[in-house]
């Protein structure tokens, strides 16, 4: 479950993260200094898109609302609008706690390098420490994760337990905040709060809980019996399973390319002509880059899947790469050769490659 980023700044505050006093609109209390308007948007990149817009007067401020209302943002309208008052910063920084799949535990990911999206940073300017499920966030740690910031031992303890409290009672999957504010005295304000829950219904939400657009990217493929992630990069991954899309997803990142949406197939849909192409065309409306299939079935059939793909995706002029293993696998590759915009691949590295381009 994604929350909004109100949301995610009120789990914060039950938790004494430090965060800039806001309000949704319009339960707004008078006020005499400039604000930011804030887009509430489940979808990434809002700020590059016009999602966030400053706020000078009061006489401005229903105009700027209105604005962003009217807004749509990767496809996704706006909820509502956040208030906040503007924070000074000298520093702008990256944190976020988060699960290694391949660990199958915790990872806590820093860099001085904030307010970017975290797969354009260079893996040397982040730093990555592995936490052990039952023994949580230890002291050599916060030294060196202070060290690497350049931050007080007392001020990242504080927020690193904080944090792990909120990680581990919350269930959570993800507690990213991008990006951290550092004051010119080394106080520290949480900028935005990006919080995805392993569940939905969430006690510590109910009094404040937003409800949600069923026009998602997200909602669309739960309707089509499919789990879907819209992210904020380049390539759209659509995979056969949950491992093999996290897999795909690393293979990615590790080479310096971002995710523009992480598509599981599922046990139905696979089996759903018509479904299946109402998924591709969900992708292909994010327009991504490039779009990478890559699937493996032991049951169901690769010719159900390749003949989708080539009414779907066959005249697109989004480059489509497609790397397809097991049943009937012979006639889905005859279905995609004639296609100019499809390449086949056998090996992953292969259908990386043409994915972009």
């Amino acid at each position: 479950m994604n929350l909004y980023e109100y949301e995610g700044k009120k789990l914060f505050s039950i938790y004494n993260i430090p965060i800039s006093q806001g309000w949704l609109w319009p339960n707004l209390p008078s006020v005499d200094q400039p604000l930011m308007a804030k887009a509430q948007v489940l979808t990434g990149g809002r700020g590059k898109l016009g999602g966030i817009l400053p706020v000078q007067s009061l006489e401005n401020l229903e105009p700027v609302v209105q604005k962003l209302m009217d807004l749509k943002i990767k496809g996704e309208k706006t909820n509502t609008v956040y208030l906040e008052e503007i924070v000074s910063f000298q520093r702008e920084l990256y944190l976020s706690l988060t699960l290694d799949r391949n660990e199958k535990s915790p990872i806590l990911l820093v860099s001085k390098m904030g307010g970017v999206d975290i797969e354009s940073v260079p893996n040397e300017q982040i730093l990555q420490i592995p936490i052990h499920l039952l023994i949580g966030v230890q002291n050599y740690m916060i030294r060196h994760v202070a060290d690497f910031l350049e931050l007080s031992q007392e001020i990242v303890a504080d927020l690193l337990e904080k944090l792990w409290r909120l990680f581990i009672r919350e269930e959570a999957e993800l507690v990213e905040i991008n990006p951290l504010f550092v004051d010119q005295s080394g106080s520290i304000t949480a900028g935005d709060a990006k919080v995805v829950l392993s569940k939905e219904d969430n006690k510590s939400l109910r009094s404040f809980y937003l409800p949600r657009e069923e026009n998602t990217f997200e909602a669309k493929c739960k309707q089509l019996g499919a789990v879907g992630v819209e992210l904020d990069g380049e390539i759209a991954i659509i995979t056969s399973g949950a491992g093999l899309g996290m897999a795909t997803l690393d293979w990615i990142c590790h080479h310096n390319h971002s995710v523009r949406a992480l598509v599981d197939l599922g046990g139905y849909i696979i089996h759903d002509i018509q479904k299946a192409k109402r998924l591709l065309h969900e992708v292909v409306l994010l327009n991504p880059k490039g779009i990478l299939i890559n699937f493996y079935f032991q049951v169901a059939s690769c010719e159900v899947l390749g003949q989708a793909i080539a009414e779907e995706l066959g005249h697109s002029a989004i480059p489509v790469s497609v790397r397809l293993k097991g049943k009937q696998e012979e006639q889905a590759l005859r279905l995609l050769t004639s296609y100019q915009n499809i390449n086949t691949a056998s090996d992953l590295e292969q259908a990386f490659a043409n994915s972009i381009g």
